[in-house]
């Protein structure tokens, strides 16, 4: 598959790409896997609520700090390097909060926490930055949907995790000792590919180097584009927003309603981040042809109408919300990136709104 621009002809860059691929799986799999723990971590540490939200609020504030100063460290890093790196943040702060356990220390924990959300928060910014270096402009949309489809398919497999792990007698802590090997594993192929492909510059002598976000000096002239940055924001953050009701207060409006579906909450619940992906799976290989903008629009707008045929009718209808949200995000990704002549700037801008937002969402409505 290629590009024609001008006269020159772009192949999909796979190495990049998967190694996009695999950090944002890594993160999925162990911001995820924080949920259905956090219980047995409070009683392990003895920590009150109050004590034990610091868990999460340090690797949400630390993940908000690397993408609010995106835009400062973007131009200044290699591109797959950088990711290595923050790998290896998201790695690191796995083996610690594991490590935490044996040790019986509540600070590791917070300390891993932290590194984890640096490794998290870089690793959003420059995947996202990164992918239309890696893909011609007519499959960016899909590069997008296959990207965040693997933050759904780590979604629905880590609530596994923990009651397999239990069931071979495996603490909490084995899950985060897990994600550290699979850090290690991602960080392998990392450097092996860019050895590899260091070895090929020299045979070839060839200046190509997808894996460096380089600039032009006329570019960085340019004003920040703070109308693209804040819509980018506000796209995000009302996705950030209906995710969040739907995760949380699905099942509590569902056992609410007593009866049957008290009993099915769990099960539509399921249905709902199984579509999700399910999605973004299927918008990877389907393509929406014309403004990514209006596809935003029509996501928002069917969203509205499935969730309101989901409590006025039937709440069979609140799962369906999964689908038409599946490819909100990767083309509001790839609308930034494609209409902002700064896109570090507008990415790590929109993705830190999007991240204050859903704090005080959680702030003001619990969950």
């Amino acid at each position: 598959m290629y590009q024609k621009k001008g006269c020159v002809k772009r192949n999909i860059y796979w190495f990049g790409l998967l190694s996009c691929y695999g950090a944002l799986f890594l993160l999925g799999f162990i911001e995820v896997y924080k949920d259905p723990i956090y219980p047995k971590i409070l009683d392990f540490f003895s920590v009150s609520p109050t004590k034990g939200s610091t868990f999460f609020f340090l690797s949400t504030f630390s993940a908000l700090l690397m993408t609010l100063s995106g835009s400062l460290w973007v131009k200044k890093i290699r591109v797959i390097s950088g990711l290595a790196l923050f790998v290896v943040f998201m790695g690191v702060g796995s083996v610690l909060s594991g490590i935490s356990g044996y040790l019986h220390s509540f600070t590791l924990l917070i300390l891993g926490s932290f590194l984890f959300g640096l490794g998290a928060g870089g690793s959003m910014v420059l995947i996202n930055v990164a992918i239309p270096l890696f893909v011609p402009e007519n499959l960016t949309r899909q590069g997008y949907c296959g990207l965040h489809s693997t933050y759904g398919m780590a979604s629905i497999l880590s609530p596994l995790l923990p009651g397999l792990l239990y069931k071979f007698h495996f603490g909490w802590e084995g899950g985060f000792y897990l994600f550290g090997g699979l850090a290690a594993s991602i960080l392998f192929f990392i450097l092996s590919g860019l050895i590899r492909r260091k070895g090929k510059l020299r045979k070839n002598g060839s200046s190509f180097n997808p894996g460096a976000y380089k600039e032009t000096s006329q570019r960085d002239k340019e004003p920040k584009e703070w109308w693209i940055a804040i819509g980018g924001g506000f796209i995000v953050s009302a996705y950030n927003g209906a995710e969040h009701i739907l995760a949380s207060r699905m099942v509590l409006l569902l056992e609410a309603r007593g009866g049957h579906w008290a009993v099915e909450a769990d099960i539509l619940l399921s249905i709902f981040f199984g579509l999700l992906c399910l999605g973004r799976v299927a918008f990877t290989f389907i393509l929406l042809k014309g403004s990514a903008f209006f596809w935003l629009i029509v996501s928002f707008l069917s969203t509205a109408a499935v969730f309101s045929l989901g409590y006025w009718v039937s709440p069979l209808w609140f799962p369906v919300c999964g689908l038409t949200l599946s490819y909100l995000f990767p083309y509001a990704m790839e609308w930034l990136t494609h209409c902002s002549k700064n896109p570090p700037f507008t990415v790590s801008f929109s993705l830190g709104m999007g991240g204050i937002f859903l704090i005080l969402a959680h702030a003001l409505v619990g969950g």
